[in-house]
């Protein structure tokens, strides 16, 4: 867990640290004005590390699918509403399912169109999870498939969750968190087209986003 207002302060040293070089120096400008650039780019800086790491941990949450919300069909496949704040999968695990889905397969991949044949989808040895839209709209995973004779039950789901500031991040990867407050340091120095800082902060997120640590960097 980390507050917003310890990643305001990570951002804030980068930028200072940057302060040493005259040719990148943000001295002359407002600090409410530098606070108001790193709030408002924040949110975007989580996105791309949760987008663009190789592993989960920047905000993860919990949910428990009731019963009720999963809808099937007699073959065994079946879906269930993504939360409002969904932005990626950690993992999924049904009731019956030998192992769970760690992936949520865009619909327009070859594996997402293979579970439309029942000859080729997956089964509950090896399932698959898609991300889909069902015929009223709603934004859905679609799991393929369950037992024969298995009621729907989600034992287990967590996701990466969109950042909101008042709840700061929840995830434990204190190295993906990192590479959030790099990735918005080089947000708020293109703001302020300092593009040389800006492709080094960018730089030193996406290694850490990759998994290198602060030494490795």
């Amino acid at each position: 867990m980390i507050t917003t207002e310890n990643l305001k302060a990570k951002v804030r040293f980068l930028l200072n640290e940057a302060n040493d070089d005259s040719d990148v120096t943000l001295l002359t400008v407002d600090t409410r004005k530098i606070d108001d650039y790193i709030e408002m780019l924040l949110p975007e800086a989580v996105l791309f590390v949760q987008k663009n790491s190789n592993r989960c941990g920047v905000n993860t949450k919990s949910a428990t699918i009731a019963k009720e919300k999963i809808t099937t069909a007699a073959d065994g496949s079946g879906y269930l509403p993504l939360p409002d704040d969904f932005v990626r999968l950690v993992k999924l695990q049904m009731t019956g399912w030998k192992r769970p889905c760690n992936i949520l397969y865009p619909n327009d991949t070859a594996i997402a169109l293979a579970q439309g044949n029942v000859h080729t989808r997956a089964g509950w040895c090896k399932p698959i999870a898609v991300q889909d839209y069902t015929a009223e709209g709603l934004n859905a995973l679609f799991f393929y498939s369950l037992p024969v004779g298995v009621a729907p039950n989600v034992e287990a789901f967590i996701y990466e969750a969109r950042y909101v500031p008042e709840n700061g991040l929840s995830g434990n990867d204190d190295t993906l968190h990192e590479a959030v407050a790099y990735q918005c340091a080089a947000l708020v120095f293109n703001v302020f087209d300092k593009r040389d800082s800006a492709a080094s902060m960018l730089s030193i997120a996406a290694s850490l986003c990759n998994g290198n640590s602060n030494n490795e960097k």
